[in-house]
């Protein structure tokens, strides 16, 4: 999503094929005219690399689900190696939720890789990669009736000052990837108005960094926010087993943990909870393993983007 080698080395990320970001110019473009034109372009057609269609059907404004997954070896839409080895891809990667958004909700993809040039400067992946996907479809809407052409990286950027990206964004932040989401949000802030719904699992954001950013803070707070947390083993959770399959098994004690914590239900937050992410509605994911607690708590996640998703329907009803 960042080919620009002065600005180092690229960034990658998975995106849906007709993303605005691969109509420009780059290695990509030869096997979009191939995909877009059907396989049927003529001679002419394939010598000029500069043919693409201008009557495909792509939808600017359709939803957009973003998965940022945390810091480490692991890379784009994957959650945890060990489970995506042991226990399947469904388990230990992003592979229910792209599922679910697009073949049951219509909305688009776009998976960050932040690990993609090493941890050390992972921040500043994701920064680029949040920045170019979003500016890029950004940018494609502004684009003159007269030329077909994509604007310049610098075009793009210049336009965000004087535009308004239109596209639902719903993001799912997994650890490392929902402090990188607060931090960039930080530095700029002018897609949080195209954010609908966020859902942070296990982050390590803390919304003391945005206090001289009330608006920001307010936010992080508010209920299109939530904060979907592992159970924490240290309490007394040793009647709950985590199977291969990552299936809680529970003892049936309405009193005991396993039911009290089970996925989705509620969190009473203490005062540290609430100092460090404020007042943000918080539910148990399902699960004491930090690398689970996506799957564990799939339902509640998309719960969430469903009950926000309705209301920006709504909006949209004359």
């Amino acid at each position: 999503v960042c080919s620009d080698r002065n600005l180092g080395p690229d960034v990658r990320a998975m995106v849906d094929a007709d993303h605005p970001l691969l109509l420009e110019e780059g290695e990509n473009k030869a096997a979009l005219q191939e995909l877009l034109l059907g396989g049927n372009a003529t001679t002419e057609e394939k010598k000029d690399d500069s043919v693409i269609p201008t009557d495909v059907s792509i939808n600017k404004t359709k939803a957009t689900l973003l998965i940022a997954t945390g810091r480490g070896k692991v890379r784009a839409g994957i959650f945890s190696r060990q489970h995506l080895l042991t226990a399947g891809i469904e388990i230990g990667t992003a592979w229910h939720f792209i599922r679910e958004a697009r073949l049951r909700r219509g909305w688009g993809i776009a998976v960050l890789d932040p690990n993609a040039r090493g941890e050390g400067v992972g921040f500043d992946t994701f920064k680029r990669s949040f920045s170019r996907l979003f500016v890029a479809d950004d940018a494609s809407n502004n684009m003159s009736d007269e030329s077909t052409k994509p604007m310049s990286r610098q075009q793009s950027v210049n336009s965000l000052s004087t535009s308004t990206q239109s596209s639902p964004i719903y993001i799912l932040a997994h650890s490392a990837g929902g402090g990188q989401l607060v931090r960039h949000l930080r530095e700029d802030s002018t897609l949080l108005p195209s954010i609908k719904a966020i859902a942070f699992t296990d982050s390590s954001h803390n919304v003391q960094w945005c206090k001289s950013q009330p608006t920001l803070m307010e936010f992080l707070q508010q209920k299109k926010c939530v904060y979907v947390r592992s159970n924490d083993v240290r309490s007394s959770q040793g009647c709950v087993k985590v199977s291969s399959r990552g299936k809680d098994i529970q003892c049936g004690d309405e009193r005991c943990s396993c039911i009290t914590q089970a996925s989705g239900k509620l969190v009473n937050t203490d005062t540290f909870w609430e100092h460090r992410f404020g007042k943000i509605k918080t539910l148990w994911a399902g699960s004491p393993d930090h690398s689970l607690s996506n799957y564990a708590g799939r339902f509640a996640i998309f719960d969430h983007f469903d009950e926000h998703a309705k209301e920006e329907a709504t909006d949209d009803c004359p």
